[in-house]
């Protein structure tokens, strides 16, 4: 009779994708009332269109290239109901003053959001990272 030798399965952990981190952002924050986003990108603009399919939920939204606030503001602008669901805000203040408890932050624009005064302790969340 032979041993066989135990091997050990390491884990590999993938690279989340638009679609995999908004359904991961869904399990972590089921309860969330208000989708406070700082910053569009692939992953942010996913997230919004993933979670307007649950009608409870609010969006405060803000980006501090205008741009791409006013691309997805027309975007969302369109939909059913956006006039009691979306609202865009000026990036100033966003944090200090936040609208959510969980605020979640574009990858690119992280790092200029962690230098901003947090009073209310809002929690930063990148998808890519969650």
């Amino acid at each position: 009779m032979t041993l066989k030798k135990k091997t050990r399965v390491k884990k590999v952990k993938l690279k989340h994708n638009p679609q995999t981190a908004a359904q991961d952002f869904q399990k972590k924050y089921p309860d969330i009332e208000v989708c406070a986003i700082y910053g569009i990108d692939e992953f942010t603009e996913y997230l919004i269109h993933h979670l307007w399919e649950q009608p409870d939920i609010v969006f405060a939204c803000t980006d501090i290239n205008p741009n791409r606030l006013s691309y997805i503001n027309r975007k969302m602008g369109q939909r059913s109901f956006s006039m009691y669901r979306w609202h865009i805000y000026s990036h100033q203040g966003f944090i200090e003053e936040p609208h959510s408890e969980v605020i979640v932050v574009a990858k690119d624009l992280i790092l200029d959001v962690k230098n901003l005064p947090n009073p209310y302790n809002a929690e930063l969340v990148v998808l890519e990272d969650l």
